[in-house]
């Protein structure tokens, strides 16, 4: 658990801190240079990803990694396997970008993706590796408000907070409060 206060990040690249309330928790995932994430009870979480390799979308899940993309945000809104909002104007730790829902779309029967052997569950959508080799997916009957930042001092960063669908309105103002403190460069 984290006790109510201020946190600056020790390896994730753009530095950045931030303030959390009751609550909030570290995670089994270890902080690397493009992965920081706190969670709230078992299902819901909050990460911050400075995303360099992202799994290509195939008809059977197969775990094939390429560079991210420059437009994020794009490749989210033409990911076959994902549903997304309208993406719209947001702001964090002074730093302009775009903010949308996401959730897992149809899938196809063939789909057998990596995320279904950590989850038991084929219904989730691997979308992003970390530089430790873990993968970052989206679960079938959960919702990600994915806030795309695209220039913190030259990086890409992805803000996204995550919880059950049926949840997903009384935990969204939790994990603003916590974004809405976010400073970058650590100070």
């Amino acid at each position: 658990a984290l006790r109510p206060g201020t946190y600056r990040s020790e390896e994730f690249k753009p530095s950045l801190s931030f303030h959390v309330g009751k609550g909030w928790s570290s995670t089994p995932l270890e902080e690397a240079s493009d992965f920081l994430e706190i969670t709230q009870g078992q299902t819901a979480g909050l990460n911050f990803v400075n995303v360099q390799k992202v799994y290509k979308p195939t008809k059977t899940g197969s775990a094939i990694v390429v560079d991210a993309p420059k437009d994020m945000v794009g490749w989210q809104q033409q990911h076959p396997y994902l549903q997304t909002s309208k993406p719209e104007p947001v702001g964090v730790g002074g730093v302009k970008g775009v903010q949308l829902e996401v959730v897992v779309g149809d899938l196809p029967q063939t789909y057998n993706p990596t995320c279904s052997t950590i989850v038991g569950n084929p219904n989730c959508v691997d979308l992003f590796r970390l530089s430790t080799g873990e993968p970052i997916f989206l679960l079938e009957g959960v919702k990600v408000r994915v806030t795309v930042l695209e220039d913190v001092g030259g990086e890409t960063v992805t803000i996204g907070f995550f919880s059950p669908t049926s949840e997903f309105e009384e935990f969204a103002p939790e994990a603003q409060k916590v974004i809405d403190t976010v400073k970058w460069g650590g100070s």
